[in-house]
């Protein structure tokens, strides 16, 4: 399904014999750069509301920017991560994601949760 925001060609991928949500850089444990902030909101409602309604055992991103310790990332650019968390995300996290954007309004922002910030790009 498109899911743009960080790209406008962005898409996720659902495995239905594994539930796995190959999600690319829409979401993943690290700093999301958002392009496209409307669009963004729109696949993550998206996503959402898909994944509301399917069996998803874990989203998996592209990559992972964040450390162990919760709302911190690495550099960016750096290439030694010794402490990074595990890949797999859960629809939880997705949700979590979906009330910050709606607790501050769907304006665009520099947001850290636990495993993920979201930031605009440029």
């Amino acid at each position: 399904m498109a899911t743009p925001g960080h790209h406008e060609a962005a898409v996720t991928y659902y495995d239905r014999y594994s539930g796995i949500l190959l999600t690319g850089d829409t979401i993943y444990p690290g700093r999301l750069y958002v392009f496209d902030w409307p669009g963004f909101v729109r696949s993550i409602d998206r996503l959402a509301g898909w994944c509301a309604r399917r069996p998803v055992t874990y989203l998996l991103g592209c990559h992972i920017e964040m450390t162990t310790t919760p709302g911190v990332d690495y550099p960016a650019g750096w290439s030694y991560q010794p402490d990074e968390p595990p890949l797999q995300l859960t629809t939880e996290h997705l949700r979590q994601v979906q009330a910050t954007l709606k607790a501050y309004n769907l304006q665009p922002g520099r947001y850290v949760l636990l495993q993920t910030i979201i930031t605009p790009a440029g």
